[in-house]
């Protein structure tokens, strides 16, 4: 009997500059010119050769992180005989899984999660905070207590493992949280270099117009099963889709939760994309059987195990 097989897509902060290999630079070449007149600049040159602070723009981001996954995703679809059940992808990387689960085109994603970076760059500036070894309980107890204290925002973003909880929201709110987690011996919070407060309400000023975003969007029903951020869940209806993409932009991604989903079928698990942040997230849930298309390996490995 087939092993069950998971695709995860990563987000913001797996980008590098020369994340393309010659697979994925060979299959672009049928699509750079589209895209290059779509977003009014050339994505490969800036992944390519940069400079780092243009690939470090969340909405230059967005886009090349989507479609550097996509262009691994084709790659390892035409190698191996994939039968996927189930794909999702941590914040940003959900778009990539329903670009791979051809619910929405390349284009259309790549210019979606564009429009999607330009209107996070918009908000107020916030910051981001990873927490690690803390309970959920205290760091959640502790933001509430902040905000109530200060009136700021700032609660858990991310919920990636057991012992790694991101905050985001405001600048003065996330300083103030990890102050007092520090002061009551939680010493181990590691400020992110981002200016955007992902995950949280300082997002609130991106609903409408994203939501115009969505709808504009042609957007079919995924034909692998996936899981949504926001609850964990597959969605039922493409409203229903629609809805938890919008809602992702202020309400926590629930990456524990989504853990304990595919750790259930004890499958093989696929991290799609640059770099290996979400292997190294599945393995603090549980999950041994992971392979990144980053390993020079990859495809020695996963054959041994399809």
């Amino acid at each position: 009997m087939p092993r069950h097989i998971s695709i995860l897509f990563p987000g913001q902060g797996s980008q590098s500059l020369g994340m393309l290999n010659n697979h994925s630079i060979n299959l672009l070449n049928s699509y750079e010119k589209d895209i290059t007149n779509m977003l009014g600049f050339n994505l490969l040159d800036i992944i390519e050769n940069g400079p780092v602070e243009d690939l470090n723009r969340t909405s230059v981001t967005q886009p090349a992180i989507l479609l550097s996954s996509i262009l691994d995703f084709y790659h390892i679809s035409k190698e191996l005989d994939l039968k996927l059940n189930l794909l999702c992808g941590h914040s940003l990387g959900e778009y990539s899984a329903l670009v791979a689960a051809n619910s929405i085109s390349l284009l259309e994603g790549i210019s979606l999660v564009h429009k999607r970076g330009k209107l996070m760059e918009k908000c107020p500036k916030g910051a981001m905070c990873a927490v690690l070894n803390t309970d959920i309980k205290i760091i959640r107890d502790i933001c509430i207590e902040v905000e109530n204290d200060i009136n700021t925002i700032v609660a858990p973003a991310n919920l990636n493992s057991p012992n790694q909880i991101v905050i985001s929201g405001n600048e003065e709110g996330v300083d103030e949280v990890v102050k007092r987690l520090k002061e009551s011996g939680h010493k181990k919070c590691i400020k992110l270099k981002v200016s955007v407060a992902s995950h949280s309400k300082v997002m609130n000023n991106t609903i409408d117009k994203f939501n115009d975003e969505l709808h504009k969007t042609k957007i079919a029903p995924p034909e692998y099963s996936i899981i949504q951020n926001v609850n964990s869940n597959i969605p039922e209806s493409i409203d229903e889709l629609k809805k938890n993409l919008l809602n992702q932009l202020t309400m926590p991604v629930q990456w524990i939760d989504t853990m304990e989903y595919i750790k259930k079928y004890n499958g093989i698990v696929i991290e799609c994309g640059p770099n290996k942040v979400l292997s190294g997230l599945a393995k603090a849930n549980g999950i041994d059987n992971i392979y990144s298309t980053s390993s020079p390996d990859f495809f020695d490995k996963i054959k041994e195990v399809l």
